[in-house]
This record gives structure tokens, C-alpha cells and sequence, in this order.
């Protein structure tokens, strides 16, 4: 895996090589085992390469072939023999080739018809001398991320905003709007990001950009293309998911360093860790699990229908493959604000979840020492394998399936806690309802009802008013309430805006690469492809995945309704640095920037008001989980930005 960057220029002017070779070193970070850059006249490419796979060792990116096209990829090709015999070249031939020279490969076969063909993570650049094009592509949902910026003389490119601030003429410049989206956390707007005229590739897109200037950016897939699947039984269906995920499990264990796994009782990481442990039996090798708990004699209260300890779900897991060694993590030894300024160099972004960082660090970091490069994880199984499918419900009822919607509104209805009226006004009414018809019935939910961010962000009410993070919402499709609609699953196919820049962030800081098989698109696709019905079949929510790995993992695990809370005992450790937070508080209200964007007076009436008690209950989670820890963690992010700008203290301004 490697970051990448690179320039062409539409104004006739040459490429310095010096530019690139400070590109190139901002981005040594995330590539420290091999830099290369390559200029031919008007374009310059840039490649530093962390090796991964055992094909990295061959990687001599940027690569130019013997037509004269260049490649320059962060890129893992899952379905590697795959693509080979498309393009006709025996496994045995190329075992001395390297993903991106496969790639580049395919492409001079297919041309952007092969983006739909490939499997796994990329984010690709090829430069073609006969049509004087540059090619830009990312995978199918988003999982690498590449990013660009166009002047009138020029248009760049690179995987991270450090690649891009480092050349000459592109300027940093906060995105406010974009920001305020942060903070509310609307991550809908997936073309956008924190700084001005600096853009993403989408997920599923290739971008050309010519030497005239102009710039296209095109579909290759989307969920609409998925053809529905129809078996004979149930279990068909469920065979059918394990298959393909013991597939994508398998083609993410390539790697050149020992596999570990990120393990919880949930369905999606045990799923994961259940059918990577299987494969590695079968080579008589054992699974490393790091597991995420609280400390030693937690026993605080958590939101009803939770739980805080990992630990028992995990040992039944554990014994029942056989093969598993678990490492746990206690959740007080960690500090979740000191690293914070080491992520916004890596990241040049914000945290969302302060409270969760110190442990994922911590988890990548004690795999590092035990040599294990890889994690696998289940972040996205809940768009994909272990879909709850509630949403459908209203569909059916809008379709005529009285009998459908009946009885899955009896299900949900028996598995909540709410009255028959709310379970039938959140399962059938809100999906069906227009938006502001539905805010009008559905204030009891939210008394903020449209504006319910005003629970949980730290943003000024009169910032996010004048600059209309509302209207924003609307525009991009962001629902406030999380209401369930009958486009919902969309979200199976893309990530979150932030989370490939996210993903590479810890990897650079923890030289640690955590791979997802619930996002491998071929799961996707399949459980879009699949009847909706049969995520509530027999009777059960979320029944595909456990009937798919019934016999594989324990019954306390596939039966279990209760859900584990991540960094239960958070409360404790922000209890223990109240002092500090109040003075820190003090310190960041002198920052412009911060004070721009950060309401402070609701962030001092947090330490003013502290709680003696109660901290399961949603609003003070909301204010002191989210409200105070991310309003801090944004507002040094505001004053690390702001630093950037400042000379060094030794040194006059110009």
C-alpha cells in the first residue's frame, strides 16, 4: 500500500522536480519503505510505498511501461489472479509483478471499462502520452481516498491534503461550511472536504482531466447494477453469504506480516475473526484478537439494552474456534487526548470520536510489537451483512404487502421497548411521512425535532444558523433524526466522507493496516442482491448473518440482543481530568478560529454542571461524551491549523 500524489500542467510549462521531491517527502509518512518520484515534461509523479503484500517487495511505482504510460496506485488487488487471467498472464509469470503493474496492465486491455472488475482498495493515476489524458479512480466504496485540486495552469492530486498542500500554489484554506458539517455530523457530501477547492475522486469514479483544462468525472458502478439473487430455501441464502464472505476473508489475508483481528461479541468482527481463524487452521496457524474493555472491576451502569464488557462474549468466541489468542486492551490505560496533535499531522483533519482514540491506538500499537501489520475488522457490517432491515417494512405497506408489513411491525414491536403506537410511528409512519410532516408528529423524540444536532454538537447555535448547516443537510440528503427511509441502504455502498483519510491517518501513525471484509463489494453487492425479507426471516432481525455462521460461532454470541458499548468506563477517565479540561477550555476560547465555531459558554456550563451521577443517561452522554470531549478535540484541532500559519518562534515575520 503506498500514497500517492502528482501533477499535470495545462499551461506548457515543465515540471520542477523539486516540488515533487517535497511532495514526496510530506508523504513519507504514510510510504516510508520506498520513495520514488518521475517528471516528463508537463506531468510529475509521486509514489511512497509502505509495504503490505509480498508483491510489494517488486513495487517500482511510478511505473512506466513500454507504450509509455505511467502508473502511480495506491492499490490492493484482492482478485489479483483474477485480473491476471483476464489479461491473459499465467500466476506463474507474474509472480514478480506488483499490483499496480497488473493494473496498469488490465487498464491498456479494458481501458476505464476494468474499474468495475477490480477488487479491493485503489486509488489509481495513469497518465496516457497518446491521448495527453490523466486518469484518476477509486474504488467502489470509498475505502482508499484520493483527492485533487485545479488552478487555471494546473490540477494535482494525492491521497492525503499533505501531498497536496506541499506543491507550490495550493493554498490551505478552511472550508467553514464543510466544517460545520463535521461538527454536526453531517458525512454526506463525499466530493468535498475541510479546505477550500480541494476535492475527492468519488467512490466509484474514475476522473479524467485533460490538457486543455477540462475535467470529467464518471459513474463505473452503482447499486443499481446489482441483479436481485432468488434461491429455493433460507438456508440457501445464508450458505450463499458465508461463501463469499470466507472469500473476501481470504483474498484480505494476503500480507506479507502475521494477520491479527479487531475482536468484539458482535456479529460482524466475530464473523470476521471466526472465518479467518478456520483459514488459518487449516495451515496450523493461530489468530492474534485484540479486544477493547474497560478496567479491571468496571461495573458502572450502561444504556438499557447494553452492555460494557467484551470479555465473555470473546472467550466463548475464542473457545469455539480453537485457534484464537485474544489480547485485551483496558480501556483506562489509555489516554485519549494526548496523541490528538500526532493525528491532525497525520490526518490534517478532526477527530469525531476523541473518547475512542486512545484505545484504537493503543490496540494498533501493541499489534506492531508483536509484528502483526494487518487487522482485520467488521466496521461496515451493519450496511452490509447484519443489516437490521427494519427500514423495508414501510416499503412493503407502500407496495400493498399488508401481511409483510404486519408482521414485521409485530417483530419490532416485541424487540423494542416501545408502545405499539411508537413502534408503529418509527417502523411505518416516519418512512412514509414527508420530512416536514414527520418533524411536526415526531417532536417527541427531539425537542430540537430538524435541528436534534444541537443534542450532541459543539458547534455555536448562531455560526451553524448563518451558515445554514440545515439548509446544507437538506441539500445532501443528511436526516438529523436518522430516520429510517426506503433508500437507506445507500450507505451499504459508500463510507462516511472522512473515513479513508481516517484509515490512513492510523496507519501512518501506527504503521498498522486494518482491512474490512463487510466492505469487500462483492458481500455488498450480494446483500443488496438478496431478498430484503431475509434479514428478518424466521422471525429473527439481522437473521441472514447469524443463520450464515450458526455452527461457527457460539450460540451466547448469535442469539445475543444486548449491544456492546465501546470505552464503557469513558466516563471515569474524563471524571479524572475535569481540572485539566476546565483550564484547556480556557486556553482554546483565545483562539480565533476556534472561538469562531466552538461554543465555549455551553463547553464551561459542561465543567460547571458536572454530573455526580446518571452518566448512562442519553443527555449526558450527549453532552459530556460528545458535546465537551469533540468540542475540545475540534477546538485544538482549530488552534493546530491556526499554529500552521504562525512563523516559528525564533524567527521574525517577513
Amino acid at each position: 500500500m503506498s500514497a500517492i500524489a502528482g501533477i499535470v500542467r495545462f499551461d506548457g510549462g515543465a515540471v520542477d522536480p523539486n516540488d515533487l521531491e517535497r511532495v514526496a517527502e510530506a508523504l513519507r509518512p504514510y510510504g516510508p519503505d520506498r520513495l520514488e518520484v518521475m517528471v516528463d515534461g508537463r506531468i510529475g509523479f509521486v509514489n511512497v510505498l509502505m509495504r503490505m503484500t509480498p508483491e510489494d517487495q517488486f513495487d517500482r511505482q511510478p511505473y512506466r511501461n513500454a507504450y509509455g504510460r505511467i502508473i502511480t496506485a495506491d492499490v490492493r488487488l484482492d482478485n489479483r489472479s483474477d485480473v491476471l487471467e483476464r489479461i491473459g498472464v499465467a500466476i506463474k509469470d507474474a509472480v514478480e509483478w506488483s499490483d499496480s503493474r497488473v493494473l496498469l496492465s488490465a487498464w491498456e486491455t479494458f481501458g476505464n471499462g476494468i474499474w468495475s472488475m477490480l477488487r479491493g482498495p485503489f486509488a489509481v493515476a495513469i497518465w496516457d502520452p497518446t491521448k495527453n489524458i490523466l486518469t484518476l479512480a477509486r474504488d467502489h466504496l470509498g475505502v482508499n481516498v484520493l483527492m485533487w485540486h485545479k488552478s487555471e495552469s494546473f490540477c494535482v492530486f494525492a491521497t492525503m491534503p499533505k501531498g497536496l498542500f506541499a506543491f507550490r500554489d495550493v493554498p490551505r484554506q478552511l472550508n467553514e461550511q464543510k466544517f460545520a458539517d463535521f461538527l454536526v455530523l453531517n458525512h454526506c457530501d463525499l466530493l468535498t472536504t475541510i479546505y477550500h477547492n480541494v476535492y475527492r475522486v468519488l467512490p466509484a469514479h474514475y476522473l479524467m482531466a485533460n490538457l486543455d483544462g477540462s475535467i470529467e468525472q464518471r459513474r463505473y458502478w452503482s447499486a443499481a447494477d446489482i441483479k436481485p439473487i432468488r434461491f429455493s430455501s433460507d438456508q440457501a441464502y445464508a450458505d450463499g453469504l458465508r461463501d463469499r464472505l470466507q472469500l473476501a476473508v481470504c483474498r484480505q489475508m494476503r500480507s506479507a506480516f502475521p494477520i491479527g483481528c479487531l475482536l468484539s461479541g458482535g456479529l460482524d468482527s466475530s464473523s470476521i475473526a471466526a472465518l479467518a481463524a478456520r483459514a488459518l487452521c487449516e495451515k496450523g496457524e493461530r489468530l492474534s484478537a485484540f479486544t477493547q474493555v474497560p478496567r479491571e472491576g468496571f461495573n458502572g451502569s450502561v444504556r438499557p439494552g447494553c452492555y460494557a464488557d467484551e470479555k465473555p462474549y470473546v472467550e466463548a468466541i475464542a473457545n469455539a474456534a480453537g485457534n484464537i489468542d485474544v489480547t485485551y486492551v483496558r480501556n483506562d490505560t489509555c489516554d485519549d487526548f494526548d496523541d490528538l496533535e500526532r493525528v491532525f499531522g497525520a490526518l490534517d483533519g478532526p477527530v469525531r470520536n476523541p473518547m475512542n482514540l486512545g484505545w484504537m491506538l493503543k490496540i494498533r500499537n501493541l499489534a506492531r510489537t508483536q509484528g502483526r501489520r494487518v487487522l482485520l475488522n467488521g466496521r461496515h457490517g451493519n450496511f452490509s451483512i447484519s443489516w437490521e432491515g427494519w427500514s423495508q417494512s414501510a416499503d412493503h405497506l407502500r407496495h400493498g404487502r399488508l401481511l409483510k408489513a404486519y408482521k414485521q411491525w409485530l417483530l419490532f414491536y416485541r424487540s423494542t421497548s416501545l408502545s405499539r403506537w411508537g413502534a408503529f410511528h418509527k417502523l411505518i409512519l416516519e418512512p412514509l411521512l414527508a420530512c416536514k410532516f414527520s418533524d411536526l408528529v415526531g417532536r417527541h423524540r427531539s425537542p430540537h425535532g430538524a435541528t436534534a444536532w444541537k443534542n450532541y454538537s459543539p458547534i455555536r447555535a448562531d455560526f451553524a444558523s448563518d451558515i445554514g448547516v440545515g439548509a446544507r443537510a437538506v441539500t445532501v440528503g443528511h436526516d438529523f433524526l436518522y430516520r429510517w427511509c426506503a433508500n437507506d441502504r445507500k450507505g451499504a455502498t459508500m463510507l462516511a466522507d472522512f473515513e479513508g483519510e481516517w484509515a490512513q491517518a492510523l496507519k501512518s501513525v501506527t504503521g498498522v493496516e486494518v482491512r474490512d471484509p463487510t466492505s469487500d463489494v462483492d458481500v455488498v453487492s450480494y446483500c443488496l442482491a438478496v431478498p430484503p425479507e431475509q434479514f428478518l426471516a424466521e422471525s429473527v432481525d439481522r437473521s441472514l448473518i447469524r443463520r450464515a455462521m450458526w455452527g461457527l460461532l457460539p450460540e451466547i454470541v448469535l442469539t445475543k440482543r444486548l449491544r456492546g458499548v465501546q470505552a464503557a468506563d469513558w466516563y471515569e477517565k474524563l471524571d479524572s481530568r475535569r481540572d485539566m479540561i476546565a483550564a484547556e477550555i480556557t486556553a482554546l476560547s483565545g483562539s480565533p478560529l476556534a472561538k469562531r465555531f466552538i461554543d465555549f459558554n455551553r463547553l464551561a456550563r459542561a465543567i460547571a454542571d458536572w454530573p455526580t451521577g446518571g452518566w448512562q443517561t442519553t443527555k449526558i452522554v450527549q453532552e459530556y461524551r460528545f458535546v465537551l470531549a469533540r468540542g475540545i478535540a475540534s477546538a485544538r484541532f482549530l488552534a493546530w491549523l491556526e499554529s500552521l500559519d504562525r512563523p516559528p518562534k525564533n524567527q521574525l515575520p517577513k
